[in-house]
């Protein structure tokens, strides 16, 4: 584990991810996102919120698990193993897709731990073997025997990747904020996947605190992990992107698989998620005048130094 300072992807806006924006847009795109990763290490700067890293592959995912729920003080934990796959989840609304195998949650199922999520998500009991039978028994769990991923909703191309959850008061859905967020990843082979963690400014607009990588495992059944932990309860909401694309898709009727992992794929599940138990909300506060003129002047720099070719 270590202190990191956000990198330049850490600024990438949501909206920037579902954008087609032409090539003759990306230079000045680019310098945005350095400037902007300036201004938010600065941001997190000035709340006290310098970054703690727990990340590791294979046996060492387990041990970097470890130190994070430690360093957290055991926090909340969602395995996602209570998850009837039957058409009996304590949830009325959870909704099978596959009989016995794969369910979709709604968004409020784990509010009792202090997690909203912005979706219906999947939830298996067979490494989503049934969903997509090409990748049958390539994402064993960590803690048998449920995993966790999200679908793509309309059923056909298979592009969203993302899992975006936000942290609420246990047992409520009134806002909140958790210090550090982790999760364990399975089959992660390419770089990709990350977890990108926001904050709020007094006005309530959404602030990166920093985009951070998935390390890649040697093999399609490998674990990783991948946690941050801040100072303070300054984290709202996070998003995770796992792998390239969903193993499947459900669009309200038709399920449809990926098939098998190609080249330039990387098929991915998530497993446990771990993070310090909710509370209120700390806002990122807005760094100084000074501070920022100095990050504006060192991106600027850079900029001057790293100017890609037009």
């Amino acid at each position: 584990m270590s202190a990191i300072a956000p990198s330049a992807a850490s600024c990438t806006s949501s909206s920037d991810r579902f954008s087609g924006r032409s090539a003759s847009r990306r230079p000045a795109r680019w310098r945005r996102q350095l400037l902007g990763a300036a201004l938010a290490a600065t941001a997190a700067a000035s709340a006290g919120a310098s970054p703690l890293l727990f990340s590791g592959t294979g046996a060492a995912a387990t041990t970097a698990f470890d130190a994070f729920r430690g360093a957290i003080g055991g926090g909340s934990r969602i395995t996602w193993d209570g998850v009837r796959l039957d058409g009996s989840d304590v949830n009325p609304a959870t909704q099978v897709l596959i009989p016995g195998s794969t369910v979709a949650i709604p968004e409020n199922r784990f509010t009792a731990a202090g997690a909203l999520f912005a979706d219906p998500y999947a939830v298996a009991g067979d490494g989503f073997a049934a969903a997509n039978p090409a990748t049958a028994g390539q994402f064993p769990a960590f803690t048998p025997g449920n995993t966790f991923v999200m679908f793509d909703t309309d059923g056909s191309d298979f592009d969203d990747r993302f899992i975006e959850q936000s942290f609420v008061l246990p047992g409520t859905t009134t806002a909140a904020g958790t210090r550090g967020f982790g999760a364990i990843f399975v089959g992660v082979e390419q770089a990709g996947s990350s977890i990108e963690y926001f904050g709020r400014n007094a006005l309530g607009e959404r602030i990166s605190l920093g985009q951070f990588a998935v390390e890649a495992g040697s093999g399609p059944s490998d674990t990783q992990f991948l946690g941050v932990l801040f100072d303070a309860a300054i984290v709202a909401d996070v998003v995770l992107t796992v792998g390239t694309h969903a193993l499947f898709g459900f669009d309200g009727t038709t399920l449809r698989s990926f098939g098998a992992q190609t080249p330039g794929t990387d098929l991915a599940v998530t497993d446990d998620f771990v993070f310090a138990r909710p509370e209120a909300l700390v806002t990122v506060p807005e760094p100084p005048p000074l501070a920022l003129g100095f990050a504006a002047l060192g991106a600027a720099l850079t900029l001057r130094r790293l100017r890609p070719a037009d």
